[in-house]
C-alpha cells in the first residue's frame, strides 16, 4: 500500500505544537486515514466552495482539517473548529 505523501504549512505546525495531547491524537489520526485514502468516508472530505482548489475532512463533529493539493502531495494548510471555513482555511 501506497502512502499519500504530505507537507504542511508553518501555520499548520504552529497550531499543532499548541493543542492539547488529546487533540493532536485525533487529528494524527485523520491525517494517517487522509494518507491512506483521501475520500475516506469518514473523513467526510469535501472542497470548499467559497476556496477553490481547499478542502476540508472532518476531525470529529466539530472539527475540520483543511489541505490543498500540490500535485500527489497533500499540504495541510490549518485545523481547528467548523468555524475555519468561514475565516481562513
Amino acid at each position: 500500500m501506497s502512502l499519500t505523501p504530505i507537507k504542511t504549512e508553518k501555520r499548520w505546525r504552529r497550531a499543532y505544537k499548541k493543542k492539547p495531547k488529546p487533540m493532536r491524537e485525533v487529528i494524527d489520526k485523520a491525517v494517517v486515514k487522509l494518507r491512506v485514502d483521501p475520500m475516506d468516508k469518514s473523513l467526510g472530505t469535501h472542497k470548499i466552495r467559497s476556496h477553490p482548489g481547499v478542502w476540508a475532512a472532518d476531525l470529529d463533529r466539530a472539527n475540520r482539517l483543511t489541505f490543498h493539493w500540490e500535485g500527489s502531495m497533500i499540504v495541510l494548510r490549518n485545523h481547528c473548529n467548523h468555524d475555519i471555513l468561514k475565516r481562513n482555511p
